[in-house]
């Protein structure tokens, strides 16, 4: 009986010495579930942010677009080009927005594509900055009469 009890006693010192030593080698700096427990910092969660903002710029920018027919000559009601404004709003938190791509539609009553023009807009807009952009398309006197409705979009930017 004696004997049993002091084998128990080594199994179980044994067993604990093993279980408290894969414990103690354990590297929690390239632990994954270290990593994934602990609160990221304030830098971190920026980054984040800033990354989150990128991917979806066109999201973020917002505006809108007027425009107005230039005549080939002062006392001519012949229309040679369109004026476009685009009044552009960056409603990101942290990102700076550049290099933006945007494309105008204009459609007859219809609903016919009469012309579809894209652009790019060189500048930079900051967060929650406004920028106005003037650009001019040609465009024929005939499809200026046949248009009844235009649209705009900005399809991608660039980040700072």
């Amino acid at each position: 009986m004696k004997n049993s009890i002091n084998l128990i006693l080594s199994l179980f010192t044994l067993l604990f010495f093993l279980g408290c030593n894969q414990n103690s080698s354990t590297d929690y700096s390239s632990s994954s579930s270290y990593e994934e427990s602990r609160p990221l910092t304030e830098a971190e969660l920026k980054q984040m942010l800033l990354d989150k903002e990128c991917l979806s710029a066109p999201e973020y920018l917002v505006g809108t677009l007027k425009q107005v027919p230039k005549y080939k000559h002062a006392l001519s009601l012949k229309v040679k080009a369109l004026k476009l404004t685009c009044d552009i709003k960056n409603n990101a938190t942290l990102a700076t927005f550049k290099d933006i791509k945007a494309r105008v539609r204009f459609e007859s009553k219809t609903g016919a594509e009469i012309l579809t023009k894209e652009f790019d807009i060189y500048e930079f807009i900051e967060p929650n900055g406004t920028f106005i952009y003037k650009t001019e398309i040609g465009i024929s006197n005939q499809q200026y009469k046949d248009i009844s409705t235009f649209s705009w979009e900005i399809l991608s930017a660039s980040c700072k």
